[in-house]
């Protein structure tokens, strides 16, 4: 008697099925290979170069969310298809994931900077990513104290109000407003800034 190989559900029958409220159809969605493949690309990509999280970590966040989000009934058919919808709320996911490992793991640099209340990981990551940078307590210290110092080396140039801006989120316009320059000249003297920083102890690519 020949054996019987049983095939996957089609994703479509599977949506179908999860659309009419069958409970089975949201993990059968996950181990779907079309989903499967998705996830596990997204989180070999997010995760490159992060010794801190493994790509299977980052794939069982992603699939913890996007189950949830099925059973918030999240994924209506209307508004898109199922696969890049999924492959949405996966990337964020593990993108959230990496962002708070980073925190976790250099969470030594949330301390403020001396003299002031700014917390030096709000305000270097997205600009020259010196999480990546920065492996050593010492090290992380060091640029603590450089931006303290190079406020009082140049207090002209206001690159404590400029780093505060920053901080609070402040647009280029507002910025400018408090600094009495102009939205472009902020921009100079942020990545002014940045050189200094980059110059005195050379971990940054020189802008």
């Amino acid at each position: 008697m020949a054996s019987v190989i049983t095939k996957e559900p089609p994703l479509q029958k599977l949506i179908q099925c999860y659309l009419n409220g069958d409970s089975r159809a949201c993990e059968q969605l996950l181990s779907h290979p079309e989903y499967r493949q998705r996830v596990i690309r997204i989180a070999h990509r997010q995760t490159r170069g992060h010794n801190h999280i493994s790509w299977e970590d980052a794939a069982q966040t992603a699939d913890e969310k996007v189950f949830q989000a099925l059973k918030k009934r999240a994924f209506l058919p209307e508004k898109g298809n199922f696969l890049p919808w999924a492959a949405t709320v996966a990337k964020f996911a593990i993108i959230d994931l990496v962002r708070r490992e980073k925190q976790r793991h250099f969470k030594s640099l949330d301390e403020p900077i001396p003299g002031t209340d700014i917390r030096l990981s709000e305000t270097v990551a997205d600009d020259f990513n010196l999480y990546d940078a920065v492996e050593r307590a010492d090290l992380a210290y060091q640029v603590k104290k450089a931006i303290a110092t190079l406020e009082q080396k140049y207090p002209k140039r206001g690159y404590l109000v400029l780093w505060q801006g920053k901080v609070q989120g402040k647009t280029q316009t507002q910025i400018g407003a408090d600094l009495g320059i102009t939205q472009s000249a902020v921009f100079r003297r942020w990545q002014e800034l940045i050189a200094h920083i980059a110059e005195e102890f050379g971990l940054l690519p020189k802008i």
